[in-house]
């Protein structure tokens, strides 16, 4: 079936389709009929495809084209036959209403109709160039990777990399690229077992978890600084009032000025949360209206339907960058998941230990089965080693 080529489609894809371009220039009953049984048959297109459409209304410029009246006969023609040949019999009736309208879409359609503007995209909405991307869980296993355009990946393979935006240049580790090489957006993806920071041209410096995945602008634009996160971040914002720093996730914002805050937004992650160590910050979620803002030493947790505000030691919630994690009454599945992501290595929690909770620290700077022995003296589980290297955990 034609509709099902569109089964993976994101906003871009659709932008660069003929009969989405058709669809959006002409508006014509049978387009409207083709677009709606593509999203009654594919209800998790509906997104996309708006977001496609908002695009395409926002960022999408013509060639300033003209045809002489032989070549817009012959393009009428050429177009009539093609829809003749395709029984699409209500579209030839529209299209034969009005010759110079069609031709002039022709004259657009022929050259291939637009003239796509990437950066103009990227600069319009980080989130949805974010939400475009493809998803590949590969991405987040081997070495860290700096995507700096569609044709220029580094990879970086330190356990630790340092990434340094400046004027012209960006230095990554022991590569310098220079900046009239790169896209408008960047990535840093950071794999489970390595950590990275990053350091932006206006002096904000992050530190990016295992398994985490950033996508930012090269050059900030003059009135708001923005990035969208999957995953965790420690980030001391350099301040600036009348440019606002704003951490976008698939389920919140995070708006401040200038502050040192801990934001943990792992896309496969049930909750995500800040907190704040200093200074103040404003959290707008995706599925409740209300904005919180946040003083130092609150955590706020988000589910999907509510949320909570808690005081909390704030100072905790960084030692990860300093290769630590203390715990608190912490339910052991998700113990389990944070060294699994910090050590890169699979951990399968049996259900009947995965509630269990306990407290303490752990030097993630330690060799893996040190700290799960370190475990096995805190709780009743075991640790068992699998031949692939991976763990399976089971009561004791």
């Amino acid at each position: 079936m034609l509709i099902d080529k569109y089964k993976k489609y994101n906003p871009l894809d659709f932008l660069k389709d003929e009969n989405f371009v058709r669809w959006q220039l002409l508006k014509s009953e049978e387009d409207v009929a083709y677009w709606n049984e593509i999203i009654e048959s594919w209800p998790d297109l509906k997104s996309s495809i708006e977001d496609a459409e908002k695009l395409f209304e926002a960022n999408i410029r013509f060639n300033e084209f003209r045809m002489s009246d032989s070549e817009s006969s012959e393009c009428v023609t050429s177009l009539i036959k093609q829809i003749q040949s395709k029984k699409r019999k209500r579209f030839f009736k529209h299209v034969a209403l009005n010759i110079a309208a069609v031709a002039a879409v022709i004259a657009i359609i022929i050259s291939f109709p637009f003239i796509f503007n990437r950066n103009a995209l990227q600069q319009q909405d980080i989130s949805s160039f974010a939400k475009s991307l493809p998803e590949d869980k590969e991405i987040f296993y081997g070495d860290t990777k700096l995507i700096l355009s569609e044709n220029n990946t580094i990879n970086l393979d330190k356990s630790e990399s340092l990434i340094q935006y400046q004027e012209d240049e960006i230095k990554a580790d022991n590569n310098v690229i220079q900046k009239d090489e790169v896209s408008h957006f960047n990535q840093l993806i950071t794999p489970y077992g390595k950590r990275s920071t990053i350091v932006f041209e206006d002096g904000t410096k992050a530190f990016l978890n295992a398994g985490s995945k950033l996508v930012y602008p090269a050059k900030f634009s003059k009135n708001k600084r923005e990035i969208f996160l999957d995953g965790e971040i420690y980030i001391e914002v350099a301040e600036e009032k009348e440019r606002p720093f704003i951490i976008k996730t698939s389920k919140m914002d995070v708006n401040v000025l200038g502050t040192k805050f801990n934001v943990s937004a792992y896309e496969i992650d049930k909750k995500s949360t800040v907190v704040l160590l200093s200074g103040s910050v404003r959290v707008s979620s995706n599925n409740h209206k209300d904005n919180v803002v946040l003083k130092p030493n609150q955590m706020y947790t988000g589910l999907d339907d509510s949320h909570t505000i808690e005081i909390v030691e704030a100072n905790r919630y960084i030692l990860w960058t300093q290769g630590l994690y203390k715990f608190e009454n912490e339910e052991f599945n998700n113990i389990v998941n944070r060294l699994e992501r910090y050590y890169g290595i699979s951990i399968d929690c049996d259900s009947s230990v995965s509630s269990l909770t306990c407290s303490g620290k752990l030097d993630l700077k330690d060799d893996m089965n040190k700290l799960l022995d370190e475990l096995t003296q805190a709780l009743p589980v075991i640790f068992i080693q699998k031949t692939d290297g991976s763990y399976y955990v089971k009561a004791n």
